[in-house]
Protein backbone atom coordinates (compact mmCIF):
# COMPACT_ATOMS: atom_id res chain seq x y z
CA UNK A 1 0.00 0.00 0.00
CA UNK A 2 1.42 3.54 -1.00
CA UNK A 3 1.10 6.15 1.24
CA UNK A 4 0.77 9.43 1.07
CA UNK A 5 2.71 12.52 3.06
CA UNK A 6 0.77 15.48 3.56
CA UNK A 7 3.14 18.51 4.18
CA UNK A 8 1.70 20.97 6.79
CA UNK A 9 2.53 24.48 6.23
CA UNK A 10 4.76 26.36 8.68
CA UNK A 11 2.99 29.36 9.01
CA UNK A 12 0.01 27.47 9.72
CA UNK A 13 -1.82 27.91 13.14
CA UNK A 14 -5.22 25.83 13.84
CA UNK A 15 -5.34 27.96 16.84
CA UNK A 16 -4.92 31.36 15.47
CA UNK A 17 -7.99 33.78 15.83
CA UNK A 18 -9.33 35.17 12.64
CA UNK A 19 -12.03 37.81 12.06
CA UNK A 20 -14.19 37.36 9.31
CA UNK A 21 -16.98 39.02 7.34
CA UNK A 22 -20.70 37.43 7.69
CA UNK A 23 -23.81 39.18 5.96
CA UNK A 24 -26.72 37.84 7.40
CA UNK A 25 -30.11 39.41 6.01
CA UNK A 26 -27.98 41.95 4.70
CA UNK A 27 -26.33 43.13 8.10
CA UNK A 28 -22.27 42.26 8.66
CA UNK A 29 -20.88 41.12 11.36
CA UNK A 30 -17.56 40.43 12.12
CA UNK A 31 -17.07 37.47 13.96
CA UNK A 32 -13.48 35.99 15.51
CA UNK A 33 -13.16 32.82 15.68
CA UNK A 34 -10.07 30.17 15.89
CA UNK A 35 -9.21 28.98 12.07
CA UNK A 36 -9.84 24.76 13.51
CA UNK A 37 -13.72 26.16 14.89
CA UNK A 38 -14.25 27.67 10.89
CA UNK A 39 -12.29 24.94 9.74
CA UNK A 40 -15.25 22.06 11.33
CA UNK A 41 -17.58 24.90 9.99
CA UNK A 42 -16.77 24.65 6.85
CA UNK A 43 -16.58 20.88 7.19
CA UNK A 44 -20.33 20.87 8.11
CA UNK A 45 -21.07 22.70 5.60
CA UNK A 46 -19.78 20.72 2.71
CA UNK A 47 -21.21 17.51 4.24
CA UNK A 48 -24.64 19.29 4.10
CA UNK A 49 -24.00 20.67 0.76
CA UNK A 50 -23.42 16.52 -0.23
CA UNK A 51 -26.85 15.84 1.44
CA UNK A 52 -28.71 19.02 -0.41
CA UNK A 53 -27.05 17.70 -3.53
CA UNK A 54 -28.28 13.74 -3.27
CA UNK A 55 -31.64 15.13 -1.95
CA UNK A 56 -31.66 17.06 -5.08
CA UNK A 57 -31.18 13.96 -6.72
CA UNK A 58 -34.05 12.55 -5.23
CA UNK A 59 -36.51 14.77 -5.22
CA UNK A 60 -35.68 14.75 -8.93
CA UNK A 61 -35.69 11.11 -9.82
CA UNK A 62 -39.37 10.71 -8.11
CA UNK A 63 -40.60 13.58 -10.17
CA UNK A 64 -39.26 11.70 -13.29
CA UNK A 65 -41.17 8.85 -12.08
CA UNK A 66 -44.74 10.66 -10.82
CA UNK A 67 -45.89 10.85 -14.50
CA UNK A 68 -45.61 7.06 -15.18
CA UNK A 69 -47.69 6.43 -11.80
CA UNK A 70 -50.43 8.68 -12.94
CA UNK A 71 -50.43 7.43 -16.37
CA UNK A 72 -50.84 3.87 -15.82
CA UNK A 73 -52.82 2.29 -13.59
CA UNK A 74 -50.00 1.49 -10.76
CA UNK A 75 -50.57 -0.04 -7.15
CA UNK A 76 -50.05 1.01 -4.24
CA UNK A 77 -47.57 -1.06 -3.35
CA UNK A 78 -45.61 -0.19 -6.71
CA UNK A 79 -45.39 3.26 -5.66
CA UNK A 80 -44.02 2.98 -1.98
CA UNK A 81 -41.46 0.40 -3.31
CA UNK A 82 -40.21 2.73 -6.48
CA UNK A 83 -40.10 5.30 -3.22
CA UNK A 84 -38.20 3.38 -0.65
CA UNK A 85 -35.84 2.58 -3.84
CA UNK A 86 -35.26 6.11 -5.04
CA UNK A 87 -34.83 7.69 -1.35
CA UNK A 88 -32.42 4.14 0.07
CA UNK A 89 -34.98 3.65 2.48
CA UNK A 90 -35.07 -0.27 4.01
CA UNK A 91 -38.52 0.01 5.76
CA UNK A 92 -39.08 -3.42 8.44
CA UNK A 93 -41.61 -5.07 9.70
CA UNK A 94 -41.46 -6.86 13.29
CA UNK A 95 -43.15 -10.22 13.24
CA UNK A 96 -43.67 -11.71 16.29
CA UNK A 97 -42.44 -15.77 16.81
CA UNK A 98 -42.34 -18.64 19.43
CA UNK A 99 -39.61 -20.90 18.65
CA UNK A 100 -39.88 -25.02 20.60
CA UNK A 101 -36.10 -26.04 21.13
CA UNK A 102 -34.63 -29.42 22.15
CA UNK A 103 -31.27 -29.46 23.61
CA UNK A 104 -29.44 -31.91 24.70
CA UNK A 105 -26.10 -31.81 26.57
CA UNK A 106 -23.60 -33.06 29.21
CA UNK A 107 -22.97 -31.98 32.77
CA UNK A 108 -19.96 -33.21 34.29
CA UNK A 109 -20.54 -33.59 38.33
CA UNK A 110 -17.37 -34.87 40.19
CA UNK A 111 -18.06 -38.25 41.78
CA UNK A 112 -18.21 -37.04 45.25
CA UNK A 113 -21.28 -34.84 44.52
CA UNK A 114 -23.52 -37.55 42.78
CA UNK A 115 -25.56 -39.08 45.25
CA UNK A 116 -26.83 -35.07 46.12
CA UNK A 117 -27.00 -34.07 42.54
CA UNK A 118 -30.40 -33.20 41.44
CA UNK A 119 -31.23 -32.17 37.86
CA UNK A 120 -33.63 -30.03 38.56
CA UNK A 121 -31.08 -27.32 40.45
CA UNK A 122 -29.35 -27.03 37.45
CA UNK A 123 -29.41 -23.35 35.84
CA UNK A 124 -29.61 -23.58 32.30
CA UNK A 125 -29.41 -20.25 30.19
CA UNK A 126 -30.39 -20.41 27.03
CA UNK A 127 -29.10 -17.67 24.25
CA UNK A 128 -30.83 -17.42 20.79
CA UNK A 129 -29.39 -15.18 17.43
CA UNK A 130 -29.48 -14.88 14.05
CA UNK A 131 -27.27 -14.50 11.41
CA UNK A 132 -29.66 -13.71 8.54
CA UNK A 133 -32.12 -10.88 10.44
CA UNK A 134 -31.99 -9.06 13.49
CA UNK A 135 -33.45 -10.68 15.94
CA UNK A 136 -34.79 -9.57 19.41
CA UNK A 137 -35.18 -12.20 22.17
CA UNK A 138 -37.71 -10.89 24.90
CA UNK A 139 -38.20 -13.91 26.58
CA UNK A 140 -36.30 -17.29 27.00
CA UNK A 141 -38.03 -19.59 29.75
CA UNK A 142 -36.97 -23.61 30.16
CA UNK A 143 -39.86 -25.61 31.00
CA UNK A 144 -37.96 -28.44 32.31
CA UNK A 145 -34.92 -30.26 32.56
CA UNK A 146 -35.02 -34.48 32.27
CA UNK A 147 -31.93 -36.60 32.71
CA UNK A 148 -31.51 -39.29 29.55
Amino acid sequence: METTEILVPEHYNPNQLVTYKVINNGDATYPTSKVVDIEWQLENARYTDRQLASLRLSTSNLEDILPKWLEEDTDAAEIVSDICQIFGFNPTKDIEFEATVTIQGTITVPLAEIADFDIDSVDLNVDASSYSHDVDISDIEVDRITTL
